[in-house]
């Protein structure tokens, strides 16, 4: 077979497939569609996960099942989806521990967050909240990092677990004032607050659907969050960057990824349920119920997020020393 006959017949084929294809596409979903999370029911990227595979079955037509699969903080789930079929069936919706910061904590990653997923979009943003026991004399940032300069080493704070958002939260704190706070690790965040709320360690980097009821019945003290903006929820305090601490940002995002070589008409219909979605004011206020906000980002748009977010939290786990086999 000629060169030019061979191409002429690759080009007729190519021609035949793509309306195939974009038919399939626009079809899409034709069945129950699964999407993995990779963590114990009852947290916080449960609750949007259910809230979204919810509306996205109202939206598109056909269910949207949660299965949690929790393990290796992220990895054992989502790399079930990764070794799924690519075709929009198998979907994870994930964290920034997951996708940002296991890359670095992990010597060895069951998969290549960058390479084996295609982004969706991110659907949900919120901050973590920097709380204290209200004994202390610390109302804000400025008055913590003198308090810690002066008392180097006496200040213990908790957190859900080595290389949690919340441990690293706290890492990035230290590493941009240079105080010198000890980390208290437990196993999980609950076990972290009853401490704190008796007084055994000082502080803590926590959720803000867990944090506030705390900080509003004045059992914990909330000193700022960790967000470039102020939380509605919590509108009386001020970021930390806002307190003066330079280039501190610590979002706790949920995002919707597929197996790569997901066809991108079904990535793109898929994003574009999930903007419809958050642009909801029901959408909204549900969120607001866990201190989140709807974001419904386009696949660029979060690619380029989770680029800057690796950056970011692969500097602070090398530098801090985290790390988990």
């Amino acid at each position: 077979m000629t060169r030019l006959k061979f191409l002429m017949l690759a080009l007729a084929s190519a021609a035949l497939t793509w309306p195939a294809a974009q038919a399939w596409a626009q079809r899409y979903p034709d069945k129950p569609v699964r999407i993995v999370v990779p963590y114990v029911a009852g947290g916080n990227l449960d609750f949007i996960g259910r809230l979204f595979a919810q509306a996205l079955g109202k939206e598109l037509g056909q269910p949207f099942v949660v299965d949690n699969r929790p393990g290796a903080n992220g990895n054992t789930g989502t790399e079930q989806v990764v070794r799924s079929p690519a075709d929009g069936y198998t979907l994870a919706m994930v964290s920034a521990g997951t996708l940002a910061i296991n890359p670095a904590l992990y010597r060895s990653m069951p998969f290549d967050p960058e390479k084996d997923l295609a982004p969706i979009s991110l659907v949900a943003s919120g901050p973590m909240v920097l709380e204290m026991n209200s004994s202390l004399p610390i109302g804000n940032i400025t008055e913590l990092v003198a308090y810690a300069r002066a008392n180097p080493g006496k200040l213990n704070f908790g957190s859900g677990g080595n290389g949690t958002l919340s441990h690293l939260s706290l890492e990035m704190l230290r590493q941009r004032t240079g105080i010198d706070i000890v980390h208290v690790p437990y196993k999980g965040t609950s076990l972290a607050v009853n401490d704190l709320l008796a007084g055994h360690i000082q502080g803590m980097f926590d959720t803000l659907s867990t944090a506030a009821p705390f900080i509003k019945d004045g059992k914990l003290r909330g000193i700022a969050v960790t967000s470039l903006k102020r939380s509605e929820t919590l509108p009386s305090l001020p970021t930390i960057s806002e307190a003066g601490v330079k280039d501190y940002v610590a979002d706790a995002w949920s995002a919707l990824v597929a197996p790569a070589g997901t066809p991108r008409d079904v990535v793109m219909r898929l994003q574009g349920a999930i903007a419809q979605i958050a642009a909801r004011e029901q959408t909204q206020k549900q969120l607001a119920m866990v201190g989140s906000e709807a974001v419904g980002s386009t696949p660029e748009q979060f690619a380029a997020t989770l680029r800057a977010e690796r950056a970011r939290w692969g500097d602070i786990v090398r530098s801090s020393g985290a790390r988990l086999d």
